[in-house]
């Protein structure tokens, strides 16, 4: 095997080898589609082989050293101190998580506690360390999305079918991530596509958390803290594109997910084809599961009634083509109450 860098895999759109940790253990195969998300859980690697051909067993490697300052050393620096906190999604106990589930989804109650459990726990990490240190999990939470649900796709007769139910902050990213990631699949986007849609959808409101009480109710805010919380649009933009180096077209969906097609919304007032079409999808998106969460004002009970106010908002909001394409996926006769879509975990 021989020692590589995400800056040498970020030149491979499909890896043509397998890569190793330090144990020898294959963490991703020769096949597998290299988004960004699989570029960004090779953070929680200090060191990546792969595999190497006859040719470069031949001739030997001269022995490299990172200069200081160079992206391996930050790397480096990044995973350092989450040594201590790591924890996989595998190992993540169901028992010890007492959630609400929602007994009509397709996605396994399992699955449904571990996800949430597993964003709970990377939360907990970004507020004991920092957004650099945390971000590989969520980026790892994505490529979960990505490989465990969206194939369930076929499968799903109503919305209710797929949502998370519980505390807002853990369930509308992983929400907002899991709708997006289906409109983009019934539009016929790649598959990578799809999988930086579904990472945007969890890092959307990343900017949140550098804002007190971003995550509050509504009905607690004052016209002041609702001011400052429109400003987690930059500082998502900023923490993604300055900070953790992240590719333009997941930051713009930080900085542009509440403009409006009319050009009413924030930060910039840009409208229609100004604003990409990641935003657009994720804009619908978020709307959605805001007013499923009744964060708006707006008392809805079921999908049905959250459809229909999504609909009489209309273009002035949203891009036809993707809100047309979301309230068609599913059957519009969704009246499944939220309150009674729940059970609980032991």
């Amino acid at each position: 095997m021989k020692l590589t860098s995400r800056s040498e895999l970020s030149k491979y759109k499909i890896l043509p080898f397998n890569l190793y940790n330090e144990a020898g253990e294959i963490i991703l195969k020769a096949g597998d589609v290299l988004t960004v998300g699989k570029l960004l859980q090779l953070k929680a690697y200090d060191k990546i082989f792969r595999d190497v051909n006859p040719a470069e067993e031949e001739a030997p490697q001269e022995k490299q050293v990172p200069e200081e300052g160079s992206a391996e050393v930050q790397l480096k620096t990044i995973v350092a101190s989450t040594i201590n906190d790591e924890f996989e999604y595998d190992s993540i106990n169901v028992e010890e998580y007492k959630t609400p589930i929602n007994k009509f989804s397709k996605i396994d109650y399992k699955e449904q506690i571990k996800m949430k459990a597993y964003l709970t726990k990377t939360i907990e990490l970004l507020n004991r360390t920092s957004i650099k240190e945390a971000f590989p999990k969520m980026a790892n939470l994505s490529e979960i999305i990505t490989k465990n649900v969206i194939p369930k796709f076929t499968e799903i007769e109503h919305y209710t079918e797929l949502r998370l139910l519980g505390d807002y902050e853990i369930c509308h990213p992983i929400n907002v991530a899991i709708m997006a990631g289906m409109i983009a699949k019934k539009m016929d986007f790649e598959k990578e596509f799809i999988s930086d849609i579904i990472l945007a959808g969890i890092v959307h409101d990343i900017g949140k958390y550098r804002i007190p009480n971003a995550f509050d109710t509504q009905s607690t805010l004052t016209s002041t803290d609702s001011e400052s919380i429109k400003k987690h649009t930059i500082l998502g933009y900023n923490i993604l594109k300055n900070e953790l180096k992240i590719p333009e077209h997941i930051c713009n969906v930080a900085l542009q997910h509440h403009e409006h097609n009319d050009g009413t919304g924030y930060p910039h007032g840009i409208s229609s084809d100004w604003i990409s079409i990641e935003s657009q999808i994720i804009n619908v998106c978020n709307c959605y599961d805001n007013f499923a969460f009744n964060k708006t004002g707006h008392f809805v009970k079921n999908n049905r009634d959250v459809l229909r106010l999504m609909l009489s908002i209309g273009t002035k909001r949203f891009s036809a083509e993707i809100l047309y394409t979301f309230a068609h996926m599913f059957s519009y006769n969704d009246t499944m109450s939220f309150s009674d879509m729940a059970s609980y975990s032991a």
